[in-house]
């Protein structure tokens, strides 16, 4: 008769932490890898809210005023914009590649109701901040009594 090594049961949470690894690591993965694929990029990115409005920070270097687009919606924020690589460099002298060059697109949902006649957008030293009032909905809401 052989014997059967007993081993710990999967739980959901081991599993999840399974996944999570797998993300980390996939978010690590360097472009070259993704080079050549259909892989989506997009800015890193902040968000977050005031008592009065909603604040959006993407890192976006490389990328000027003329190479950037945001549009807004009462649901969401949507950035487009490209980096052009400005030098040709013959392939096989890379030892490392991984600044990206291309277009993105991104869209952040917003996290509560906000004006959009009120958005403004301003790009510093490769970091795009757009701000947005709430709407008076967002902001307090309406306390009800309890009976």
């Amino acid at each position: 008769m052989s014997l059967i090594r007993w081993q710990r049961p999967r739980t959901m949470l081991s599993l999840m932490d399974d996944m999570d690894r797998l993300f980390r690591d996939l978010a690590r993965a360097p472009w070259s890898l993704l080079q050549g694929t259909d892989f989506e990029w997009g800015p890193a990115v902040d968000v977050y809210e005031t008592d009065d409005e909603v604040v959006v920070k993407a890192s976006v270097p490389g990328v000027g005023k003329d190479n950037l687009e945001v549009n807004v919606t009462d649901e969401a924020l949507t950035l487009h914009g490209e980096t052009k690589s400005e030098q040709e460099v013959k392939e096989e002298g890379y030892y490392r590649r991984e600044i990206r060059s291309g277009s993105f697109h991104r869209v952040i949902p917003w996290p509560s109701s906000v004006d959009t006649d009120s958005v403004k957008a301003k790009l510093e030293d490769g970091i795009l901040e757009v701000r947005a009032a709430k709407t008076e909905k967002a902001k307090g809401g309406k306390k009800i009594e309890v009976k």
